[in-house]
C-alpha cells in the first residue's frame, strides 16, 4: 500500500511538471508570436517612411545640372563669388587637360565644366556621409534608433527648407553640407529591420529596403523632371529663391509627412529583443552565457569578415558608382538623348529592378539565411559585369556606325545594372547584421552597419571621379571595359574570402556553452 501510494505521488508530481512546463512553453510560443507580429508591423512602417525619404531625395537629381546653369546665370561671372571662383579654376584644369588629351567631352566647354562641378557636389555628399555613418551608427546603439532617426529628419527638413531660400550658390552648397551631414534614414532603416527579425526573417526585411529604394529612385526623378518641365528655373521667384524653389517645396512636404509618420507610428527598437527575454525571468533563473575559447576565436573571425565585407563594398561601389554615373554622360555623348530619352532608361532600371526585388530576390532570401544573400551578392556583381561589357560592346558599335542610334546592347546594360541594383548592397547589408550573429554583441547592429555604409560612402565619393577620368582621358568603350574587369575580380574575392559558415546563424567554430535551465527550455 505504502509502495502504491508512493508510486502515485510520484505520477502526480510528474503530470504537475509536464503540465508546468507546457504551459511555459504555450507561454513563450505566444510571445514568440506577439514578437514576430509586431516585427512585421515596424517593418511595413519603415518601408513607407522610407520611400518617402527616397522620393523626397530624388526630386533634386534630374534638377541639378540646370540648377546649376540658373546659379551660374546669377553669379558665375563674378570671380568674387564661391560659383564664379569654382567656375574659373574648373576651366583652367580643363584647358590644362585638353593640352594633352583630344577628349571630345571636353571639348564641350563651359558644359563639361558644370558636368564636373555637380559630380564635386555628390562626392562632397558621399564624403560627409563617409563620416557621419559611424557616428550615427554608434549613437543609435546608445541613444536608440527612434530618438536619432528624429535627430535626422530635423536636419533633413532644415537642409530643405534652406534649399527653398538658396538664392545664391553659396546658400545652396550650405544646404547640400546639411544634407550629407544628417542623411542617416537608410542606415537607421537597415538597423531597426535588424532589431525586429530574426535571422529567417532579417534578409527579406532587408529586401523591403531595396524595393523602397528602387521605386523612389523610378518614381522621385519624375517628379523632379516634371518639375523641370513645368516650369523654368527662375519661375519660382526669380533670385529671392532657389531655382525650382516648388520642386523644393515638394519635397519638403513629403519630409515634414514622413517625420511626423514616424514620431507617431515608430516605436523604439534598440532593446526590442531583450523585451521578450527578460519576460522569461519568471521561468528561467540562470541567464549567464559561458563563452569558451573557441567563442572568442569565432568572435575574431566575425571582425575579420566584417573588415573584409566593407573593403569588399567599397570596392564594389567605387567602380559601381563611377560607371553607374557616366551612364547618363554616355547617351548624352553617344547617342543625344533627350530628358525624356534619359528616364526612360532609368525608369526601366528601376522598374526591373524592383520586380527582381519583390519576386525573385525575396524568394531566394527566404529559403536560406546567410548562404541565399552570399549567392545573391555573386549574381548581382556577375550581373554588373555583363552589364558593364554589355554598355563597352554598345560604344564600340556606336563608333562604328554613324545613324546615332544605340544598339541592343545598351538595354541589355541596363538590366545588368538593374539586377546588380536589385541585390548586390541590400544583401551585403543582411550579411554584416547576420555575421557571427549566435554571438553578436546586443547593441552592436548599428555600430556595424554604420561602418559598413561608411566604406561604401568612400567609394561612392571617390568612384565617380576615377570613372569621369577615365571616361574623359580614354573613351567611353575603355571606361567600361575597365568596369567590367575591376568587378568581375572582386567577384572572385568575394567568392573566395567570404565564407557562407561565418554568415550563417549558427557558426561552425563558435560553441556557446548556456546554462542546464536554457538548454532545456530551447529544447
Amino acid at each position: 500500500m505504502a509502495s502504491t501510494a508512493s508510486t502515485q505521488r510520484r505520477s502526480a508530481a510528474v503530470a504537475v511538471h509536464d503540465s508546468d512546463s507546457n504551459s511555459n512553453d504555450d507561454t513563450q510560443t505566444q510571445a514568440v508570436a506577439r514578437q514576430a507580429a509586431e516585427g512585421r508591423r515596424i517593418t511595413r512602417i519603415v518601408f513607407i517612411a522610407l520611400l518617402l525619404d527616397i522620393l523626397s531625395f530624388t526630386i533634386i537629381l534630374p534638377l541639378l545640372p540646370r540648377s546649376l546653369e540658373a546659379y551660374k546665370a546669377r553669379e558665375g561671372s563674378d570671380p568674387s563669388t564661391l560659383l564664379g571662383w569654382t567656375l574659373s579654376s574648373v576651366e583652367q584644369l580643363r584647358h590644362r587637360i585638353l593640352g594633352w588629351t583630344t577628349s571630345r567631352f571636353l571639348q564641350q566647354g563651359a558644359r563639361a565644366d558644370l558636368v564636373l562641378l555637380g559630380g564635386m557636389l555628390g562626392s562632397l555628399y558621399s564624403l560627409l556621409q563617409c563620416v557621419v555613418a559611424p557616428v550615427i551608427g554608434r549613437v543609435s546603439d546608445r541613444l536608440g534608433r527612434r530618438r536619432t532617426l528624429m535627430v535626422c529628419m530635423a536636419g533633413n527638413v532644415i537642409w530643405t527648407v534652406l534649399w527653398v531660400f538658396s538664392s545664391s550658390f553659396e546658400s545652396f552648397l550650405l544646404a547640400r553640407v546639411i544634407a550629407g551631414l544628417s542623411e542617416g534614414n537608410v542606415q537607421i532603416s537597415n538597423t531597426v529591420i535588424a532589431d525586429v527579425t530574426d535571422a529567417s526573417t532579417r534578409s527579406k526585411g532587408m529586401a523591403l529596403v531595396g524595393i523602397a529604394f528602387a521605386v523612389g529612385f523610378t518614381l522621385g526623378p519624375s517628379i523632379g523632371a516634371y518639375f523641370s518641365t513645368k516650369m523654368s528655373a527662375e519661375g519660382t521667384g526669380g533670385s529671392t529663391y532657389a531655382p525650382f524653389a516648388a520642386a523644393a517645396v515638394f519635397s519638403l512636404a513629403l519630409l515634414l509627412a514622413e517625420s511626423l509618420y514616424l514620431y507617431f507610428k515608430l516605436p523604439e527598437t534598440l532593446h526590442f529583443k531583450k523585451s521578450t527575454a527578460d519576460d522569461d525571468t519568471d521561468t528561467v533563473s540562470e541567464k549567464e552565457v559561458v563563452v569558451t575559447k573557441q567563442t572568442v576565436e569565432n568572435n575574431s573571425d566575425v571582425r575579420r569578415v566584417l573588415r573584409r565585407l566593407n573593403m569588399v563594398h567599397f570596392a564594389y561601389l567605387f567602380f559601381f558608382s563611377g560607371m553607374e554615373y557616366t551612364l547618363t554622360f554616355l547617351t548624352h555623348d553617344k547617342f543625344n538623348f533627350s530628358n525624356m530619352q534619359q528616364g526612360r532608361l532609368l525608369g526601366f532600371i528601376g522598374i526591373t529592378s524592383t520586380i527582381l526585388q519583390g519576386g525573385y530576390v525575396r524568394r531566394v532570401k527566404g529559403k536560406s539565411a546567410g548562404r541565399g544573400d552570399k549567392s545573391l551578392v555573386a549574381q548581382g556583381m556577375v550581373g554588373c559585369t555583363l552589364g558593364l561589357l554589355s554598355i563597352a560592346l554598345c560604344c564600340i558599335s556606336a563608333d562604328k556606325s554613324s545613324d546615332g542610334n544605340p544598339s541592343w546592347w545598351l538595354w541589355a546594360g541596363a538590366v545588368g545594372f538593374a539586377v546588380a541594383s536589385a541585390t548586390v548592397v541590400n544583401c551585403l547589408n543582411s550579411m554584416v547584421s547576420l555575421a557571427g550573429a549566435s554571438q553578436q554583441v546586443a547593441g552592436d547592429t548599428g555600430k556595424r552597419l554604420g561602418d559598413f555604409r561608411s566604406a561604401g560612402q568612400i567609394g561612392r565619393a571617390l568612384g565617380p571621379v576615377f570613372a569621369c577620368s577615365v571616361y574623359w582621358l580614354s573613351g567611353a568603350a575603355v571606361c567600361y571595359l575597365v568596369g567590367a574587369v575591376a568587378v568581375s575580380v572582386i567577384t572572385l574575392v568575394f567568392v573566395a574570402a567570404i565564407p557562407v559558415t561565418t554568415i550563417a546563424v549558427t557558426s561552425d567554430k563558435g560553441v556557446t556553452t548556456q546554462s542546464p535551465s536554457r538548454l532545456n527550455k530551447a529544447s
